[in-house]
């Protein structure tokens, strides 16, 4: 899984282009680490790309997720495909990060 990063009205949005395995969350895990480094701590995930996500890679994310949230940042979903939104519900994920299908208003919510 590839991604691009930019920083848009102080959120770093990173949009991901492949599936959420364990595989290559470890290898983003380092990713937002650094970014967390860099007191970048409200983080929106674009992950359009995504068509299938595995159990192993989600307890990673949540990880970071917990992380963030103890430095008092947050990290929110973006574009997730109805799959990949079923199975965030299914594994009781769903309830721990707001999902949006826009990126202006996700950006906004980071605000309030």
């Amino acid at each position: 899984m590839a991604y691009r990063s930019r920083c848009k009205m102080g959120v770093e949005v990173l949009k991901f282009q492949g599936d959420l395995n364990a595989q290559e969350m470890i290898r983003i895990k380092s990713s937002l680490t650094r970014l967390l480094n860099k007191n970048h701590k409200k983080l929106l995930l674009d992950l359009k790309e995504a068509k299938h996500v595995e159990l192993a890679g989600l307890g990673i994310l949540i990880d970071r997720l917990m992380k963030v949230r103890e430095l008092k940042g947050d990290i929110k979903l973006l574009h997730l495909r109805p799959e990949v939104e079923q199975t965030f519900r299914m594994i009781g994920v769903g309830n721990l990060m707001e999902s949006y299908t826009s990126e202006e208003e996700a950006i906004r919510s980071f605000a309030a």
